[in-house]
């Protein structure tokens, strides 16, 4: 049954699984509940509007908070959802760019990130963070579209430390990815909001080929999720209901 000939009670289900290619799936329960895709397309024009309130809301876009914690939820799915190789950090020379300057980095991000996209099929995730004496920085991953030289140094874990060459802007390292990657992935998460401020205006920055997560959408009873998965559901409140977030390795 396709999603438009759903009924409305069809439509809303208690919760959202994603599946990742590395065996880890994310459970995120609503007690408001979940629309599917598409059922915007079946509320008739004249139908029910939003709030002003919620409205306004939408328009203003959500609070410090919950934006920063959608971010790093899309980072977390980006990431887990593709076979990224490197983990990168890009520093910016202020003999060749304004680092204090969000635009203009942003600038030149986006004109090397766009040019490696289509020359070399680069993808990527960034997030930029400021650094303690001033100046932007990236913190992030590559796939394996990127040239690499080794630097001659190691990380604490005895890692070879490798260096970009191509990236033109300031110095570089990249190390490959080793150990639990969900584990890696929840290191540049963190780097979202660290300070509580988005130094260019946005919490990340992607692009490439990047695959999306498997989503499909189930009726799970809250009251099994935390018997089964007990201490590692996390609750917290969101306007007009309450979120239960699972984060596992186990295939359901």
């Amino acid at each position: 049954m396709d999603t438009m000939s759903k009924t409305a009670s069809e439509l809303k289900h208690s919760a959202i699984v994603y599946t990742y290619p590395c065996g880890v799936v994310d459970i995120i329960h609503s007690t408001s509940g979940f629309m599917e895709a598409g059922w915007e397309a079946r509320i008739p024009e004249g139908g029910p509007k939003p709030s002003p309130r919620k409205a306004g809301e939408i328009a203003k876009g959500a609070d410090l908070e919950r934006s920063m914690r959608r971010a790093r939820a899309k980072l977390r799915r980006l990431a887990l959802a593709n076979d990224f190789r490197w983990f990168v950090t890009l520093t910016l020379d202020p003999a060749k760019i304004d680092r204090d300057d969000g635009k203009a980095v942003a600038h030149a991000l986006g004109r090397w990130a766009d040019n490696m996209v289509r020359r070399k099929g680069l993808k990527y995730v960034l997030v930029p963070e400021l650094h303690k004496k001033g100046g932007i920085h990236f913190h992030g991953f590559f796939n394996d579209a990127v040239e690499v030289v080794d630097s001659g140094h190691f990380d604490s874990a005895g890692h070879p430390v490798y260096n970009l060459p191509e990236w033109p802007l300031g110095f570089t390292t990249a190390i490959e990815l080793y150990g639990e990657y969900p584990s890696a992935v929840g290191y540049v998460t963190k780097y979202i909001g660290k300070q509580g401020v988005r130094p260019m205006g946005r919490w990340y920055y992607s692009g490439g080929a990047l695959k999306e997560p498997t989503k499909t959408y189930a009726d799970l009873d809250r009251d099994e999720l935390r018997q089964e998965y007990c201490g590692q559901a996390v609750e917290f409140s969101i306007p007009g209901g309450n979120l239960m977030v699972i984060h596992t390795k186990e295939e359901l």
